[in-house]
Formats: structure tokens, C-alpha cells, sequence
């Protein structure tokens, strides 16, 4: 009997630390995939509008650092970031920008959200914000909070969630609104 009772007080201290050993587990199943290409819709949801933006496109991973955003409808825009810097090309328009994401923290802060989950990094997501997760591998959620009060300005949340190795969707939440993308992997 006291042998159960004392299994039942432990039960609160062992959540944390199941929750350390799945987030742990999630972060090397993300790092042991080097590629990876995804399809996306995404909805920015503005207070002042009635209506959400959408958009559709294509993801691409490749590690260790190497991620494009390619957004196909409604416009064709790219992001990509490589080697520290962020490329921005609206093709329509003739308009290509490159940033080095040095220069610009509060970008990279949230481009390193994205970056370091997809590479299984936990040490650069913990640089940028507070890691909080929940769930098992098989179905998880990776909240982080920016640490900056700068970059809190202008995002207060980003909510991850996944499958084992693979992102479902990632909802990122700042002063503008809300914006949810829902991934689903390439065949």
C-alpha cells in the first residue's frame, strides 16, 4: 500500500522529465531527416478584416540550413534562407531583396524557430525563446515564446505541431493577428 502511495506522489515529478525524453526524441527524429519537400496552405486571420488571407505552396528542407518557402497561389513569392541569408523574390514583379539575417534579429529569431525544429536543434531554439512541449512523439505540440521583448512585439507565440519526424503545422500568433499554415508532406 505505501509502496502505491508513494509511486502516486512521484507521478508529478516524473511529467517533466517524460516530457524532456519525448521532446528529446522528437528533436532527433527531426534531425535524422536531411530533405524533406511539403505542400502547405496557410490563413492570415487580421482582426480588422472579416475574411482570412489565404495562400498555398511548397516547403523545402534541406539540412543543415537550407529553407524555402514557395508560395504558388494566390501570388508567386519565394522565401528562401541558406548560409544566413533570406532571399525575398516576387517574380511577377521583378523584385528580388537579400537580407543577411545578421542584420535583421527579430527575422531570424523567427526564421530560427522553423530552421531549428526542422534541423532537431534545441540549443538554437532555446537562444531565441522559451521551449515548451507536450504530447508523445507520435503526436506533438512545441510552443516557444520569444525571449526578446523586441521580437515579443511583434510575435508573442509560435505553436508547432508534428507527427514524429514530420510538421502538421505551425501557428504563429503577434499583434497583426494570427497566422496558421498546415503542412502536409510531399509524396
Amino acid at each position: 500500500m505505501r509502496a502505491g502511495r508513494r509511486a502516486l506522489l512521484l507521478l508529478p515529478l516524473a511529467g517533466p522529465a517524460l516530457a524532456q525524453d519525448a521532446l528529446a526524441e522528437v528533436m532527433r527524429a527531426l534531425a535524422a531527416v536531411r530533405e524533406r519537400r511539403s505542400r502547405f496552405t496557410e490563413e492570415k486571420l487580421i482582426p480588422e478584416l472579416d475574411i482570412g488571407l489565404p495562400n498555398e505552396g511548397t516547403l523545402l528542407w534541406v539540412a543543415p540550413d537550407r529553407l524555402e518557402k514557395h508560395t504558388t497561389w494566390p501570388i508567386d513569392e519565394v522565401l528562401a534562407v541558406q548560409d544566413g541569408q533570406l532571399r525575398y523574390e516576387r517574380r511577377d514583379r521583378g523584385v528580388q531583396r537579400d537580407f543577411a539575417l545578421a542584420e535583421q534579429p527579430e527575422m531570424a529569431a523567427l526564421v530560427e524557430a522553423i530552421r531549428a525544429t526542422l534541423a532537431g536543434d534545441l540549443p538554437a531554439l532555446r537562444r531565441h525563446y522559451d521551449v515548451a512541449f507536450r504530447g508523445p512523439p507520435a503526436a506533438w505540440t512545441l510552443v516557444l515564446t520569444p525571449d526578446a521583448l523586441r521580437l515579443r512585439g511583434a510575435v508573442q507565440r509560435i505553436t508547432i505541431t508534428g507527427e514524429g519526424a514530420e510538421l502538421r503545422g505551425v501557428d504563429t500568433e503577434g499583434g497583426g493577428g494570427v497566422t496558421r499554415m498546415r503542412i502536409t508532406p510531399s509524396p
